[in-house]
This record gives C-alpha cells, sequence and structure tokens, in this order.
C-alpha cells in the first residue's frame, strides 16, 4: 500500500518534503493546501499535481483530499490546532518540531492520538538518520564507557526582522524553539530522561524572544549537558558526547550527509582515551526521504507512534524547553493568563466549526447537593499545583468537557495565583453557572473568624464570582470557641457569598459541636468536611494541622450528616509504580511538570507502614482482578464508601486524569471495601 500523504502549508521545509516524497516507493504526494489558493496552485504544479489537488484552506484539504497522512509545516505557534484538526480526522500525522510551543499542548495532543488510535510523530529527521543509528549502537554498547557529558550547538545568524516568525514573539519566535530543540532532544534520549534541574543564561532582544542562550542541564546519576542554541550567533553546530572511557564528535549532527560527487557521505569520530581514533562513515539518501519512508514504515504496521521519536521523548523534550525557556524568564504572548487560547476548548465548544471534535466522552459522574442549583461531579478537580495557563486551561478543558464541575481551590494556594487561573479560566468559557467552586480560608495562622470576610471578599475577586458554591474553614482553630466560627460564616451565608460550608481539616467533634451550637442559635450548620481519606493513612501529618478520617470517624459519616470531600484520595502517588521504585531504592525525583511535586522523601516519611503495605498487596490482587490500574483500585476504595463522598484529586497529566475517571465505572462491593482496609 502506497501512503497518501497531504501537506499543510508551502514554505521551504515542505518543498524538502515534497521532493522527497516524489523520491519514494513507499508514498506519494496527493494534495496541498496554502492559505492561497495561488500558491497552493504553484506548489502543486510542481510536483505534478492538478489544480484540483490544491486547496485554499487547511480544513478543506483533511476533510475532502481522501489522505492516509498529512504532513504539518506551518510556524509551529500553528502546530496544534491543525494538528488536533487531522487526529480528530483519523489522519495519520507528522509534524515539524517542535510539535507544540509548550509541554500542555503536547501532552493535549499525544492524548488525542492515543484516544483517536491515529499515528503522530514529531519531525526529529536527524534521529532517524543511520548516523544517529550507529551514535546509539555505540553508546549502548558501551564504546566510550559510561556517559556523563554532552556539549551541543545548534545556532545561526539571522539579519533582525520583528516580521520575521524567527524574531517575532506572538509566534514563539526564537532560538529555543527554533532550533534549541535539537541539542535538547539529543541530550534528552543520550540520558533516557527529561532534565531533573536545569540553568540558563541568554540574551532577549528587543523584540522579547531568545536570540542567543545556553543551558547547564543535569540529568540522573549526576550527568551533564551543555547545550547552546541562537538566531543572532553563527554556532559550530557539533556535538560532543563524552564518556569515561572516550568521547564521540560528530561534525554534523542535525544534517549529517554531505554531498560530495554526487553522494550523500556521513562521518563521525569515536575518540578513545587510549588507542587510535575510529571514524564511521557511509551514505544515505535524502534525510526527509528516510523520515517520510520510517512513518510509511510504522503505518504499515499498525503503530500510533515511532520507536525512534516517541510520544514519551517528545513529552520529555516538551517539558524541557519549557524548563529553558522558564529560566531565561520567556513566555510568549499566547501563554500569558489574560491571552491563552485553549486548541481543546475551541476545538470542541467553540465557534470553529471546521476544528470540532464530537468523541471526548462525558464519563464523570455527577450528583446533587442540597443548596447547590447544578449537580457536583464526583471527582473534584483540585486548583493547588497549576504552573501556567496552558497547563491550567488543558488540564481544566479536558476534565469540563468529560462532565467534571467541581474546582477546589483556597484563598491560599500560590499566594492566590491559583484562584486568578480559575477566573480566567471560567470567565473566558462563560461557564460560571455550570460550574460548582470550592473555596477556602482562614488558614493557620489566620485562622480566626474575623479574617473569614476579607479574605472571602479578595478570593471572590480574583476568582471572579459573587460567590463560592461551598466554602471551608481550611484549618481550625481549637482555641476560638466554635460558635464564633459558625456565626461568622452565617454572615457570609447570609450575604450571598457563600452557598454552603463545611470544615477542612476539622475534626468530627468539633464539626458536631459546632452543628450543636448552630441548632441551638437556629443557624445553619456544617454540611461538608474535607480532611485526608484513603485507602493509606498518613503515617505522619503531611502538613501541619492537618486532620485524617480516623476509624471512629467513619460510623458517623455513614449517618449521612456531612458530605466527605477527602483531599489526598489517592495517597499522592503511593498507589503508582513510582512507589515500587522508591521501595526499589531506584527512583529518582518527579519531573517538577507542577508547582507541588511528592517526594521520594515525602512518599517515604508519609505513608510508608506496614498496614499501607499490606493494603497496597491487596489492592493489587483486586487490580489483577479488575483488570485496572493499581491507582484506580485505590480512588474506587474512597468513592464506594456507605457515605457520600466527593474525591478531590490532582492530576498533573491528562492520563492521571483517566486513570481517575476509570474508578467511576468501578463498583466495589462491601466484601471488598472491608477487604482492602482489614483484610478479611
Amino acid at each position: 500500500m502506497t501512503i497518501k500523504w497531504g501537506i499543510i502549508a508551502t514554505g521551504g521545509i515542505a518543498h524538502k518534503f515534497a521532493k522527497a516524497l516524489s523520491q519514494s516507493s513507499k508514498n506519494t504526494l496527493h494534495a496541498v493546501a496554502s492559505r492561497s489558493k495561488a500558491n497552493a496552485d504553484k506548489f502543486a504544479s510542481s510536483y505534478g499535481l492538478t489544480s484540483d489537488q490544491a486547496y485554499e484552506g487547511y480544513i478543506d484539504l483533511l476533510e475532502q483530499a481522501g489522505i492516509d497522512a498529512v504532513y504539518i509545516a506551518t510556524p509551529h505557534s500553528d502546530h496544534t490546532q491543525w494538528v488536533l484538526a487531522a487526529l480528530t480526522r483519523k489522519i495519520a500525522v507528522l509534524c515539524e518540531k517542535p510539535m507544540t510551543m509548550n509541554h500542555a499542548e503536547t501532552m493535549l495532543l499525544v492524548d488525542t492520538a492515543r484516544r483517536h488510535q491515529t499515528f503522530l510523530m514529531e519531525a526529529f529527521m536527524y534521529r532517524l538518520h543511520p548516523q544517529q543509528e550507529q551514535v546509539d549502537e555505540l553508546i549502548a554498547s558501551n564504546a566510550i564507557g559510561t556517559v556523563r557529558h554532552l556539549e551541543a550547538q545548534f545556532g545561526y545568524h539571522a539579519p533582525f526582522d520583528r516580521e520575521s516568525r524567527i524574531f517575532a514573539a506572538e509566534l514563539a519566535g526564537g532560538g529555543i524553539l527554533d532550533v534549541g530543540c535539537y541539542p535538547m532532544s539529543f541530550a534528552n534520549q543520550l540520558f533516557n530522561h527529561a532534565p531533573i534541574v536545569m540553568s540558563a543564561h541568554g540574551h532577549l532582544g528587543q523584540s522579547g524572544v531568545d536570540e542567543w542562550t545556553a543551558a547547564l542541564v543535569s540529568y540522573p546519576d549526576d550527568a551533564t549537558a551543555q547545550l547552546t542554541t541562537a538566531v543572532s550567533l553563527n554556532l559550530t553546530n557539533q556535538a560532543t558526547i563524552y564518556g569515561t572511557s572516550g568521547k564521540i564528535h560528530l561534525d554534523r549532527p542535525w544534517q549529517a550527509n554531505r554531498p560530495e560527487n554526487g553522494s550523500a557521505r556521513w562521518s563521525f569520530q569515536l575518540i578513545p582515551d587510549r588507542g587510535e581514533i575510529r571514524e564511521f562513515s557511509g551514505e544515505a539518501p535524502s534525510v526527509y526521504l528516510i523520515e517520510a519512508d520510517h512513518v510509511a514504515d510504522c503505518l504499515q504496521a499498525g503503530l500510533l507512534e515511532s520507536p525512534r521519536v516517541s510520544w514519551q521523548q517528545s513529552l520529555d523534550l516538551a517539558f524541557s524547553l519549557d524548563q529553558w525557556r522558564q529560566a531565561l524568564g520567556l513566555t510568549y504572548p499566547a501563554e500569558r493568563t489574560e491571552n491563552y487560547q485553549s486548541p481543546l476548548w475551541h476545538s470542541v465548544r467553540g465557534s470553529a466549526k471546521s476544528l470540532s471534535e464530537s468523541s471526548i466522552e462525558s464519563d464523570i459522574t455527577r450528583v446533587h447537593l442540597p443548596g447547590l442549583d447544578v449537580p457536583v461531579a464526583k471527582l473534584v478537580m483540585g486548583c493547588d499545583n497549576q504552573p501556567n495557563m496552558p497547563h491550567a486551561a488543558t488540564m481544566w478543558d479536558n476534565y469540563f468537557l468529560r462532565g467534571g464541575n467541581c474546582f477546589d481551590t483556597a484563598h491560599i494556594y500560590g499566594g492566590g495565583r491559583m484562584e486568578s487561573l480559575l477566573g480566567h479560566w471560567h470567565q473566558a468559557r462563560g461557564i460560571r453557572d455550570e460550574i460548582v467552586i470550592i473555596g477556602k480560608g482562614a488558614h493557620t495562622p489566620a485562622n480566626y473568624p474575623a479574617q473569614i470576610e476579607p479574605q472571602l471578599v479578595q478570593s471572590l475577586e480574583r476568582l471572579q464570582t459573587e460567590a463560592v458554591d461551598i466554602y471551608f474553614l481550611h484549618r481550625d482553630n481549637p482555641d476560638v470557641p466554635v460558635g464564633e466560627f459558625v456565626e461568622s460564616l452565617n454572615e457570609q451565608l447570609d450575604s450571598g457569598r457563600i452557598k454552603k460550608f463545611g470544615g477542612s481539616n476539622w475534626s468530627i467533634a468539633r464539626i458536631r459541636e459546632a452543628n450543636a451550637y448552630a441548632e441551638s442559635k437556629g443557624l445553619a450548620g456544617f454540611t461538608a468536611l474535607s480532611n485526608n481519606f484513603s485507602l493509606a493513612t498518613m503515617v505522619r501529618p503531611l502538613w501541619p494541622g492537618v486532620e485524617i478520617i480516623r476509624e471512629e470517624d467513619l460510623s458517623y459519616l455513614e449517618q449521612g450528616t456531612l458530605a466527605l470531600f477527602p483531599w489526598s484520595s489517592q495517597a499522592r502517588g503511593f498507589f503508582t509504580p513510582w512507589a515500587d521504585e522508591v521501595m526499589a531504592q531506584s527512583a529518582a525525583e518527579n519531573a517538577s511538570i507542577t508547582t507541588m511535586q511528592p517526594t521520594v522523601a515525602e512518599l517515604r516519611d508519609t505513608w510508608f507502614s506496614e498496614e499501607n503495605f499490606a493494603r497496597r498487596e491487596r489492592a493489587v490482587e483486586l487490580a489483577n482482578q479488575h483488570n485496572v490500574d493499581l491507582i484506580t483500585i485505590a480512588l474506587a476504595y474512597v468513592l464506594n464508601q456507605k457515605f457520600l463522598t466527593f474525591a478531590l484529586f490532582g492530576p498533573r497529566l491528562l492520563h492521571e486524569t483517566s486513570s481517575s475517571v476509570r474508578a467511576l465505572a468501578l463498583t466495589l462491593s462491601e466484601a471488598e471495601v472491608r477487604y482492602l482496609r482489614y483484610g478479611a
């Protein structure tokens, strides 16, 4: 079967790929699209296509051309929307590098490819070249010992032109994304890991993009990399890999072929600490032909991702490039909170019907709570760890479109930034009447009744709303008579700033005392509680002043007086494979994708106990019986109690949302719940 390709955009690199297709026995160019019909026609005629195969506008190509695969060659600021449009139409995608502007959007595209079971690959052509394959084989065979350090560069000098995509901040210009992605991807794949720590220095030019910059990166086992990129400096564009017994020097790591007398030779050197220098060389066709044929081979084999440029490699790279830009203080205008336009939201509920997607399944169940106008999602999205608006919007849009509508935040989170992100998010979508916002205030050391109103007023301003649906006192203060809290909360209830209230990290005893006082005074009482509750019991308090649901609390909760909103309902990584690595003394710290990351020390100190290990083993047993992930069993345990629970969760990644949502469809019997907790 010959793969029929379409090409989106008609710039220089599109011509290189079209020429490669004309040389391939596995592929054929079938259609092209440009923003103008004239440009599309001109491009088409250069490669033997008719005017009928030239499209004005990219959607027409995707919907009418009858192609198997599409090569996306637009500026990278436009990649996400067109990759998304192709994947949702089940068209295989080869997207020029970098695939997106940031990790959040790369995560969205990988999740979409997985959901639609459609091939997706980032076009790092050098990864497929025989030179790189030879280097990989030498590294794997310890030809230079253990690799400890990499030096790699990719940079060029372009005359400054504010209108050029290279220098335009609104088009995500600058060296890091344009060519810095090459040495960074090389480093990540060399060390098989995303960076642990990164520092960087460089120059942001008059248009606000990075014109030159160098990064110093650390990897596991103290491996390091020094990476340099530029759009205003001509660099050597070489790479040297240093090992404990030698080094490999690549004179042309990114464009390996050296056209000589009509051939296309490549070569590099292995320089041992002792012994003779070895030269490796060969001949290869155009790297774009290699790339096109590689995609064809993947499609013929029924693969969804390339074994040489995998989805995880693209995710790690996007995360790394984010870190590099963050170290320089570079945020593109389109990524700023007030400007960000979510590709997922606009593809599903936006006005651009040409980008419509209809296959996001609404699979998060909701139940009614007295006093609230809309039913509440059983899974509550924690809004306390989002690093920026692109990440927040990607996670929250996905959650909402799947049926989730309850968002938990607090006055103290991120110094107020989390409330502001949530406020911008719901206002931009016009969905305030469709969601439930949980707010919290009066956290230690400000846990006094007098602090409730001023903090709440400030929170409402940040949240851009007149009221929160459920308000929790974030910490108790046993030195304050409980009646003073009840009186203050009822004042906020009467003012319309809150609709229901409860206590977060309040003991059951204090809640009962508060409700007894409220009843005696004819006031509203606490109707919700947010303490820690999970299959694993905290050995040591995770934070000062927190409360857990104890054994003696269960019978009271079963009376139905309170709805429980448990935090850390999945025990912050204890039921993931990462915990196995920690137990085996082989774990690295989590990559800092979000602002609140569980650490190895926290996992050990807070959750490791004989009782919890025994519960984990029983959860593994049930996970195998039900054919689900271990984390799904852990969350299903919380959701299948005899009392009403709305589990708070804080997914960092879209696949973590998916694994959590699966718990809603899993019904555990009373005997299974008891077995998980008690072992009998």
